[in-house]
């Protein structure tokens, strides 16, 4: 009986040993992939940094060459020779592949797309020679908002209705002026990475105060550390900015080791056509919407 007793504490501190040095192994790997994300992370940092330094370096030398010149030969020449190249060494260094049509010649049109984040709007600056309706939002933060006021952004508040006529101004005079496109994302806020929101028609005035083409375009994420997008993965990505701080979810997004997107071009709604056939702002956007929401559907 004695014997049994001492076999039987014998096996319940075996079990107990067996648990602890599980727990310790456990606690060494998560300590081990904290550090290895953390040094991740870190080495991107200390990428990136330097080069928006860079970036806002060259853009900031290169208003006071062109102070007394027109400024919308600035804003021509930063956006295609400084802000497109530095966006995608950029997107490279934070690990986007980007699949994408070899036969893209857009320039001078209004751009229209599906929205999920903030890589969306870098990828669009990065790979069409033009600029995006921003938010408010993006306006307000520290030295963000003000090299992008300089180097000409135009800012939407979606709260203020009474600001879209004005946004429409300061756009038309960016494309009439330069050789560059404007993108806005029609569906007024992010959506989840999977779904199209119902698309608002009031940018799409931009058609006629600018008398340019309409170009929907489709961004989607197609692999996450070379995975399907799903509902666990989806939020590294995908950035909400009424629910989540931008620079936290950049520590969340820098984490990831790749991250492929495509994008595809859709047929083109020509301004002779909207012209000719006498179609309204709301029309235009059911077009649009119509064209990129079937190009999800199918792919």
């Amino acid at each position: 009986m004695i014997f049994g007793d001492r076999t039987l504490i014998l096996n319940n501190n075996l079990r107990k040993i067996k648990i602890s040095v599980f727990e310790i192994i456990k606690l060494s790997r998560f300590f081990i992939n904290t550090a290895v994300r953390t040094a991740f992370v870190t080495l991107k940092l200390s990428l990136i940094l330097p080069i928006l330094t860079f970036g806002v370096f060259i853009s900031v030398i290169l208003k006071i060459v062109l102070f007394f010149s027109n400024k919308w030969l600035y804003i021509k020449i930063n956006t295609k020779y400084v802000l497109r190249p530095v966006l995608r060494i950029l997107l490279f260094v934070i690990g986007v592949k980007v699949t994408r049509p070899k036969d893209i010649a857009i320039s001078n049109a209004v751009i229209v797309s599906n929205h999920w984040g903030y890589l969306d709007s870098l990828l669009l600056m990065a790979f069409f020679p033009g600029m995006v309706i921003s938010n408010v939002d993006v306006k307000q933060m520290p030295f963000v908002g003000k090299i992008m006021k300089m180097m000409g952004f135009v800012f939407v508040n979606r709260q203020n209705n009474n600001s879209i006529p004005v946004i429409i101004e300061k756009s038309t005079e960016i494309i009439n002026n330069t050789d560059l496109s404007i993108a806005f994302f029609p569906e007024g806020g992010t959506g989840d990475g999977f779904k199209l929101r119902r698309f608002k028609s009031s940018f799409f005035e931009l058609a006629f105060t600018a008398k340019k083409n309409v170009i929907p375009v489709v961004i989607r994420i197609k692999t996450i550390n070379k995975e399907a997008p799903n509902q666990d993965n989806i939020n590294q990505v995908v950035f909400h900015n009424s629910q989540e701080n931008i620079l936290k979810h950049l520590l969340k997004l820098l984490q990831l080791k790749s991250i492929e997107i495509s994008f595809a071009v859709l047929q083109q709604i020509s301004y002779y056509e909207i012209h000719s056939k006498y179609l309204s702002r709301k029309i235009i956007c059911e077009i649009a919407e119509k064209e990129i929401s079937d190009f999800i559907d199918k792919n």
